[in-house]
């Protein structure tokens, strides 16, 4: 009976210690951080979609202000194209708009309560909801939690929404994810985590279970024991490095631990190439002075050169402290390349004409602050073609769409390779040519009015075209480019006064 007594106390304390270490100190410690960092990502998903938001209103707001649109139109198309943007693993999550006094200007599941107020509702959810959002956005916060229709069901549900105050309108604009959709996924990489805690666990136990008992009978299995042990980590560790997003452990400013993805990902890349080991090094001396200074975790966005591209990564960094310093810290990299692009995606369609392919009006306002890129002298040209009018009349919209499209192909085959086109308005095309004074100008102007005067085939229709040009330069006739362009304009009308195929330059 002793000697049983003897044995269950190292036993005892063998288990209590597992249980510790592989099950109550994960749980405890470790899953309120991932949830966090998942918790993070998501609320950092949710303003990747709004920037998507303002940058779509903004377009119609630049718009009208350039006098494409009168503001009410440029509203009512902005609110429509709001509600038609959709997102996420379903393409059910949506983006809606209030005004500050709490008038719901536009929701695509609840189009019911557009024009409704709010503060005066007898909705007691719609109420709540939009005194929960206008009171956030009155504190500049960036998000606001409620109760709300499940995409336009009667069920209620906690929702957490990203939200953004567009100025020059007074819009509140927002976007969410409901309470339900974040614990899912949330639950789904937790429960995988605490199957592997759990399963490893057991065996621990089991192990140590069958190592203590069987200590002073089976000495010799002693190694066979530790090597199970062993095995048993080793399977733990091809488990965390099958995980799709780079992880490492950093102790005193030295990797302790890489799952396979980062070591794919950084190590071997960084192996050929200097420029993306200098940049993970200094992504890490950057995030780790940062810890120092603020002494908790850090997300920071990081764009790495890889293999020979740019790609944009959400780094988490979760440190472990003692005695008020961080020993360790857990990185967990989550690329958000595809965000960005998607950011980039839409400011180019806002910048870009739909039916020709030129660039539009909008991406004026960006050359104009950058105008010591287009060399010390550069040459504006407007072109307008002869006779377009005349085309849409007779032959109608459809043909005269065919000959622009063919117009703008032919501009860019003939221009410079440096020359910036844009479809100016209607039949009127702008072209900007970098390092270029008024002769050069001239010679792109010429060879362009060739290419127009080639005959254009439409449908069964044979079409004859000419261009009429006017040419302004940079210094000499205008210090900004919105001079440029009017004088441009100026010498296109004498130039057309002049008969068709004229070519004015002062």
């Amino acid at each position: 009976m002793r000697f049983r007594i003897t044995n269950a106390i190292p036993l005892g304390l063998v288990l209590l210690a597992a249980v510790f270490t592989l099950i109550v100190y994960p749980i405890w410690l470790v899953f309120p951080k991932l949830y966090q960092i998942s918790l993070n990502h998501q609320l950092n998903s949710l303003k990747h979609q709004m920037d998507t938001a303002i940058a779509l209103v903004q377009h119609y707001f630049s718009s009208y202000e350039k006098g494409a649109f009168d503001e009410r139109t440029a509203q009512r198309n902005a609110l429509e194209e709001l509600k038609t943007l959709r997102y996420g693993p379903e393409g059910k999550d949506y983006f809606f708009v209030l005004s500050r006094e709490g008038v719901l200007l536009a929701h695509p599941y609840r189009s019911d309560l557009e024009g409704q107020s709010g503060f005066d509702s007898n909705d007691p959810a719609f109420a709540a909801a939009v005194r929960a959002i206008v009171e956030a956005a009155k504190q500049n916060r960036e998000f606001a939690e409620y109760e709300w229709y499940v995409y336009g069901e009667q069920k209620l549900e906690r929702k957490i929404s990203a939200i953004r105050t567009f100025e020059p309108w007074g819009w509140i604009i927002g976007t969410g994810l409901y309470s339900e959709t974040l614990e899912e996924q949330f639950k789904k990489i937790a429960g995988q985590f605490r199957r592997v805690i759990v399963m490893f666990g057991a065996v621990y136990v089991l192990i140590s279970l069958f190592f203590v008992v069987s200590f002073n009978r089976y000495q010799k299995e002693r190694e066979k024991l530790l090597s199970l042990q062993s095995q048993e980590r080793e399977r733990l560790q091809i488990i965390l490095s099958s995980i799709p997003q780079p992880i490492a452990v950093l102790r005193n400013g030295q990797v302790i631990f890489m799952n396979q993805a980062f070591r794919k990902t950084f190590v071997q890349e960084a192996e050929n190439s200097e420029r993306l080991r200098s940049e993970v090094v200094q992504m890490f001396e950057t995030i780790l002075n940062h810890i120092k200074k603020v002494e908790r975790n850090v997300v920071k966005a990081a764009s790495l050169h890889i293999d020979g591209t740019n790609r944009w990564f959400e780094v988490h960094a979760v440190p472990r402290f003692e005695a008020g310093e961080a020993v360790e810290t857990i990185f967990v990299l989550i690329e958000t390349t595809q965000q960005m692009k998607q950011i980039d995606f839409w400011k180019s369609k806002a910048e870009t004409d739909r039916l020709t392919g030129l660039a539009n009006r909008n991406v004026l306002e960006r050359i104009s602050h950058n105008l010591q890129s287009l060399g010390e002298k550069f040459c504006v040209v407007m072109l307008d073609l002869d006779g377009f009018k005349e085309i849409n009349d007779v032959y109608g919209h459809t043909v005269g769409d065919e000959v622009l499209k063919e117009v703008a192909r032919r501009l860019r085959e003939n221009a410079r390779k440096d020359t910036i086109l844009i479809r100016y308005g209607g039949d009127e095309m702008l072209l900007i040519v970098p390092n270029a004074d008024k002769k050069a100008g001239s010679n792109v102007a010429q060879r362009l009015q060739e290419a127009v005067k080639k005959p254009f085939q439409v449908h069964d229709l044979t079409l004859n075209l000419s261009v009429s040009v006017g040419l302004s330069q940079f210094p000499e006739d205008g210090s900004d480019l919105e001079t440029l362009i009017r004088v441009a304009d100026e010498r296109l009308y004498r130039a057309k006064t002049m008969g068709r195929g004229g070519l004015c330059t002062d």
